[in-house]
C-alpha cells in the first residue's frame, strides 16, 4: 500500500538514509524510498529483466540532503549505464508531493532530469497518483507500438 513509503516532506528537515529500497508490491507501480533494507539493484534488475512496463514512484525528494549515499550514487552511476535497456520497460518516474508549491517548483527541473535519465520525470501531487500513471503506461504503450 501507498502508506508503507514513507515522505521526508513530512518532516521539517530532510533525512538522507544511506539505503535505497524498491518494493514492487504495487507493480506497475514500483516505489523507491529511502528505508532500509538496501535493495534497489537486484530489484531495478529483475523488474528490467522481466521487460513489463512499470513506472518508478517516489516520496523522496532527490537532492533535499546534505549529500548523496553510496547507494544513490551506485544507482546514478547503473541507471547511467543501463539506460537504454531501462527506458524500454520505466514508463515514467514520479516525485509524489502533497504541496502543490513545491510540485510547481519541482516541475521546473524535472525536463533535464528526464533527458539524463532517458525516460519521463514528473511531479505529481498525491491525489492525482492514478491518473498520472495510467497516462505514463498508455503513453509508453504507443510509443513502443511506433
Amino acid at each position: 500500500m501507498v502508506q508503507n513509503c514513507p515522505s521526508i516532506l513530512n518532516n521539517s528537515t530532510p533525512t538522507l538514509y544511506p539505503f535505497m529500497h524498491i518494493n514492487s508490491q504495487e507493480f506497475p507501480r514500483v516505489w523507491i524510498s529511502n528505508t532500509p533494507p538496501s535493495n534497489w539493484q537486484p530489484a531495478i534488475e529483475g523488474l528490467v529483466h522481466q521487460g513489463r512496463p512499470f513506472v518508478l514512484l517516489t516520496r523522496d525528494v532527490p537532492g533535499t540532503g546534505p549529500e548523496e549515499s553510496t547507494d544513490q550514487k551506485a544507482f546514478a552511476q547503473w541507471i547511467k549505464d543501463n539506460r537504454s535497456n531501462l527506458s524500454k520497460c520505466c514508463a515514467a518516474s514520479l516525485i509524489v508531493v502533497n504541496n502543490p508549491i513545491l510540485a510547481f517548483s519541482l516541475g521546473f527541473v524535472v525536463g533535464a532530469i528526464s533527458k539524463k535519465l532517458g525516460f519521463p520525470v514528473h511531479v505529481v501531487q498525491e491525489s492525482d497518483i492514478d491518473e498520472k500513471v495510467a497516462e505514463c503506461l498508455a503513453n509508453h504503450s504507443q510509443i513502443e507500438n511506433l
